[in-house]
Order: structure tokens, then sequence, then C-alpha cells
């Protein structure tokens, strides 16, 4: 997701769980098209955890979301997203599941990394903490900074699964945010105007370089420098 200043997604203080979704001005909103991190359209409205909850089940309906959310599907869940602000008007559907907004906006299941691959989240300690302590001692690290509302977040999850089915050298600490103003996301994000954020690490463990967003050419490149 695009950093935007000042209106930056926020845990919403009245509804606990509900993300202020990005107001981008008109020059920036086009700009940002296309993005190939979290943003795009400008939004107009806010993500709740309604759909990724109802995610969690893996059935899509014919819209492409969870069949348990869908509104399309069954109108009568309108009120409930709406209620948390959860509404896109203009396309008359949930925020949360607006493909026209968020093209990039998939509910797909994403394939499994191996069972015995090296991969874990980062402790609440080790999220506070500086991102080189993740690097694996004799491996490429890639450290994962994300969020669970982040579309391309997503995305990149299901690059590096794929990735770790072919390097078994490769080893993946996940650094989660909740939101802009989390304080891991203060720690680390200070630079960064989109998520994901990734940095890579060769195996002795110094730091060769970070991309932003999904954007697998750079990342790509970044490893393979890694592995030099």
């Amino acid at each position: 997701m695009t950093k935007m200043e000042p209106a930056m997604p926020t845990l919403d203080q009245k509804t606990p769980g509900v993300w202020r979704s990005c107001a981008l001005a008109p020059a920036l909103a086009l700009a940002l098209l296309g993005t190939p991190g979290c943003g795009g359209n400008a939004p107009h409205g806010r993500f709740s955890a309604l759909t990724a909850n109802a995610a969690e089940t893996g059935a899509l309906c014919a819209h492409q979301v969870p069949a348990e959310a869908c509104t399309r599907c069954d109108p009568s869940r309108v009120a409930g997203f709406k209620a948390v602000g959860d509404w896109c008007a203009p396309h008359d559907v949930p925020e949360s599941q607006c493909h026209t907004c968020h093209p990039g906006l998939s509910f797909e299941p994403l394939p499994a990394a191996p069972a015995d691959a090296d991969q874990r989240a980062a402790t609440v300690a080790e999220a506070a903490g500086p991102l080189k302590a993740l690097a694996v001692p004799g491996k490429v690290t890639v450290v994962d900074v994300w969020a669970a509302w982040c579309v391309p977040c997503r995305a990149v999850s299901g690059d590096l699964n794929l990735r770790l089915t072919h390097q078994p050298d490769l080893a993946v600490r996940k650094v989660q945010i909740a939101g802009w103003d989390d304080p891991v996301a203060a720690e680390h994000l200070g630079a960064s105007a989109e998520l994901p954020l990734l940095v890579v690490f060769n195996a002795a463990g110094a730091e060769v370089g970070r991309t932003t967003g999904h954007r697998p050419a750079e990342l790509e490149a970044l490893l393979a420098k890694a592995s030099q």
C-alpha cells in the first residue's frame, strides 16, 4: 500500500479493527495508477476485517470474493459493511471487495510453502528490534514487513512460498504491522512509502538491498546479488 500524508491508513479509534483508507489527491491518484504497491485508484471506504475473516474458509463465489461475505450474493450483508465504513459507494460493493478500485485484489488460495521451509513469523520482541537480527546465518534471508489488509502483500507471500519450494537455502521472516501508526511500522517503515517492505540479507548477514510493493523482478535481482 502506498503511504500518503496526511491521510494514512490508521486504526479507527471509534471502530476497532477497521482501517481508514488512503485519500489521494487527484494528481497523486493519477501518478499511482497501476502501482504494484498497496495503492492504485483512490479508495472510497475503509477495509474492515469482515471480508478477510470470511476468506479463511477458502470458498469463493461467482464474484471472486469469499462466499460467506459477498454482498452481491446476499444483500442482507450490506448493512453490516456500511456500519463499519467498509463501502465503496460508486461501485456499490464493500471497499474490501471492490475489484474496480483494487484490481490486484484476490482471495484465491496461495501456493503453500513446503512443510520444512525455513519460514516463520517474527516474535513481538524480534519485530520491535533491528531487522538485521532476523537474518539467518548461512542462508539468504528475506524479511517481509507486511499487513493483513495489504493486497500486494498477499501476492508477495505467494511468490515467496514458491521460492521456498525451489530454494531450500532461502529463509523468510515475516514482520506483521497493524497499521501505519503501529510502533513496529514507525520503527521499520520510516523511509518506505509502500507495503510490503522486503529486506534481503546474504548468508553472511549483510543487507544487500530493499524493495517495496509487488515487484518480482526487483526481488529476483536482490536475491541474485545476495547469492553471489
